[in-house]
């Protein structure tokens, strides 16, 4: 179960949990910035109906019994509908000032890590549990939002050492964290078997292989040809799909190319029973009888979004997810 607080004004902290029609919480891959969105009944004709002070700028809080507090934001936006006397309020968890504010940047020498620091300390955001990397980058970032600069640095690093990486908000703390750790003691299941513990509601799956690259052209800083490294297996299956990478300073050549193969794509959506470990940047192991690959598979969250209907508990969970485990790569500026 869980309760939704709101802080109006800076003072007047209201469970407003009672008053509630229904919570959602979302966030991706490429918007980790945590969005919540919720509705209250707003009565236009009963003076008995109770009325809440929130407007954009009030804080909200949602505690749950298990997990503790699992949102922490501000109101951005609030509509009101008189057809269905309904209010309706969108607000973003800290993360947003991450992503809204922008500056200059000039990284000399400096980890990702130092850089998150230095990004926090400008937008008075507090620091969490950041992922060392102790590789330093170096670069000129003009008018970019922090959110970019941040993950631009990380890219770099992801395409050094194949590791990826997603920013996540705890409360008011800022974390990055290794993408595709996998969340202990669950399991996605829909199984002709043991019916009892499966936890599916509902599946699709779409594969492609429209993004495939099977082979990386490596050229020197004057254009002129290297090496060049490719999947052979998916060329002869299906074609050549290439790209060229021009050979930087400080890279290992040979593994940046390898980490710009890609195979196929999936889509991967899930409607579940809803547990809040299922996170954007998690992992989870999935046994989905009915089709070979998700038999035993582990399955890497792009997105998410958890609904609880106050008047019933019902909570479920929708998540796109995926066979690989792949960050938001950012385009780094030459």
């Amino acid at each position: 179960m869980i309760k939704i607080y709101s802080l109006y004004e800076g003072w007047l902290l209201t469970d407003i949990t009672p008053v509630c029609k229904s919570i959602e919480l979302s966030a991706s891959i490429d918007q980790p910035a945590r969005k919540c969105s919720f509705s209250m009944l707003y009565s236009l004709s009963d003076i008995n109906e109770p009325r809440v002070q929130i407007c954009p700028g009030t804080l909200i809080k949602i505690v749950d019994e298990t997990y503790g507090e699992i949102f922490r934001g501000e109101v951005v936006e609030r509509t009101l509908g008189s057809s269905n006397q309904e209010e309706t309020f969108t607000c973003y968890d800290y993360m947003r000032f991450i992503m809204s504010s922008s500056t200059s940047m000039n990284i000399k020498n400096m980890s990702p890590e130092n850089v998150v620091y230095k990004a926090c300390e400008e937008l008075n955001i507090k620091v969490g549990d950041v992922v060392v990397t102790g590789m330093p980058i170096g670069r000129l970032c003009i008018d970019k939002s922090y959110y970019s600069i941040i993950m631009q640095c990380y890219s770099e690093v992801s395409k050094q050492n194949g590791k990826q990486y997603v920013p996540i908000m705890k409360a008011d703390t800022f974390n990055v964290i290794e993408k595709g750790q996998i969340i202990s003691d669950y399991l996605l299941q829909s199984a002709n078997v043991d019916l009892y513990n499966n936890n599916i509601i509902d599946m699709s799956y779409k594969d492609s292989l429209e993004n495939m690259i099977n082979r990386v052209k490596i050229f020197d800083v004057n254009n002129n040809y290297v090496d060049q490294v490719e999947n052979s297996e998916l060329v002869k299956r299906y074609g050549v799909f290439q790209t060229s990478y021009t050979v930087e300073d400080d890279n290992n050549t040979y593994e940046v190319a390898q980490n710009k193969l890609y195979g196929f794509s999936e889509e991967i959506e899930i409607e579940a029973i809803g547990n809040y470990s299922c996170l954007t940047g998690y992992a989870v192991k999935a046994k989905i009888w009915y089709l070979d690959i998700l038999k035993d598979a582990t399955l890497y969250v792009n997105a998410d979004t958890h609904t609880w209907e106050c008047g019933t508990g019902k909570y479920t969970m929708k998540l796109t997810v995926s066979l690989s485990n792949k960050m938001d790569l950012q385009e780094v500026d030459s």
